[in-house]
């Protein structure tokens, strides 16, 4: 039986996951948006570090970022919001999705170290590549963190063996080639592609990057997903709404967020 970093069943059930970047649009409206999630039904909560060049995002993930930043979210600060969100959420997996110069920065194995402690369950690090993340895998086991792997529709069958080989949580399916972003028009060719993926794992599936409707993610649950993200559509939420005053933003952002999770 296949188990999330919490121990619950991945074989018996869907997880939505809202993506958040710490520190959007403050530190402290960043712990409530996780804390508003988590009510509204959120399985799992992917959190961002906020970077200067996120070159797997487009604008919305973007915004998130450069508020963020300007709201002076440093690295350190992003780990004392982690650990803030897991004190207030401590059953709820969080997966951590960080660029590697934050990594790097820091040393692998100090920052898999703090992120275990700050309560991060797994980490995703999209822009370091299978035949380089040996050292990063080796600290995440250290730590006791999930290492998660990146797969796309373009990434051939051979890889996808040895990607699911080399990961120890979950498997990180991208829906559509690019950066992320609100996807419009047909889905059938993304229903396909996660059938085809999942067929093809030993590991459970988390498929993001375009999804924005709880249509969308009950389709991906029903061709084989366990996971799914929703990033863009919530951060163009945050930047839309942040000027309404902390209410008026927390009640918008939970609505949409009960809105998706009610995809089974």
């Amino acid at each position: 039986m296949r188990r999330d970093p919490v121990g619950r069943s991945l074989d018996a059930a869907h997880y939505v996951s809202p993506f958040l970047v710490l520190g959007d649009p403050t530190p402290t409206l960043s712990l409530e948006l996780a804390k508003a999630a988590v009510s509204a039904g959120a399985g799992m909560l992917e959190i961002g570090f906020p970077y200067g060049d996120p070159v797997a995002d487009g604008p919305a993930v973007q915004g998130a970022c450069e508020r963020a930043l300007a709201a002076g979210t440093s690295t350190a600060r992003a780990m004392t919001i982690l650990r803030d969100i897991h004190d207030a959420c401590p059953n709820t997996p969080l997966n951590l999705l960080v660029y590697g110069n934050l990594v790097h920065r820091m040393g692998f194995d100090r920052f898999c170290e703090e992120a275990r402690a700050a309560g991060a369950s797994t980490l995703l690090v999209p822009d370091i590549c299978l035949e380089e993340s040996a050292p990063l895998k080796k600290a995440c086991r250290r730590a006791g963190l999930g290492h998660v792997h990146l797969v796309g529709p373009l990434t051939a069958p051979e890889r996808l063996k040895r990607i699911d080989a080399a990961a120890t949580s979950f498997i990180y399916l991208v829906a559509r080639q690019g950066v992320t972003g609100v996807r419009a028009g047909m889905f059938d060719d993304v229903e396909a592609l996660v059938a085809r993926t999942a067929a093809s794992l030993r590991l459970p599936l988390c498929v993001g990057f375009g999804l924005s409707t709880a249509d969308q993610i009950s389709r991906v649950f029903a061709s084989g997903a366990k996971l799914a993200v929703v990033g863009s559509y919530l951060a163009n939420i945050i930047g839309k709404n942040v000027s309404e005053g902390e209410d008026a933003l927390l009640r918008r952002f939970s609505e949409a967020v009960s809105e998706l999770t009610a995809a089974r």
